[in-house]
């Protein structure tokens, strides 16, 4: 039986409570905590320019629209967009390992820092990261 003062949620602005998403503290990361490394961005950017630029501009996949539609989901949920809906000519024509590449281009794109860890293929693994695109970005990394 639970106790009132476990039931209590305090919520603070930017926090998300693992406990409230049913999930064990300290399972959930954010995007700001190093989760791909700078040799998966520097691949992933050669996919981008073969499989995507023909398509999109940089642009479109960082600032406020982007932001708005994926800051604090899960990057999971990114991974499976991309791999259902990309390249537009072609879904799903990519390797898991090379949406997974394409992603943490992505994420170095929106400013975000790499880290010592390969982002996993793992869907999974990936649902437990949540974007976190709300701070101010450099985009000039690219």
């Amino acid at each position: 039986m639970r106790t009132l003062l476990s039931m209590c949620i305090i919520a603070l602005p930017g926090v998300v409570s693992a406990q409230a998403n049913g999930e064990t503290t300290g399972s959930v990361r954010t995007t700001r905590s190093g989760v791909y490394t700078a040799d998966q961005a520097t691949k992933g950017r050669e996919i981008y320019s073969l499989s995507c630029v023909s398509c999109h501009a940089a642009v479109t996949h960082t600032g406020p629209a982007f932001a708005a539609k994926w800051h604090g989901q899960r990057l999971s949920e990114l991974y499976q967009y991309i791999v259902e809906f990309m390249p537009k000519a072609d879904p799903g024509s990519l390797s898991p390992e090379e949406y997974t590449l394409v992603l943490a281009y992505l994420l170095r794109m929106n400013g975000m820092p790499a880290g010592a860890q390969a982002l996993p293929v793992d869907t999974t693994a990936l649902g437990r990261i949540r974007i976190d695109l709300k701070a101010t970005r450099d985009t000039t990394l690219r």
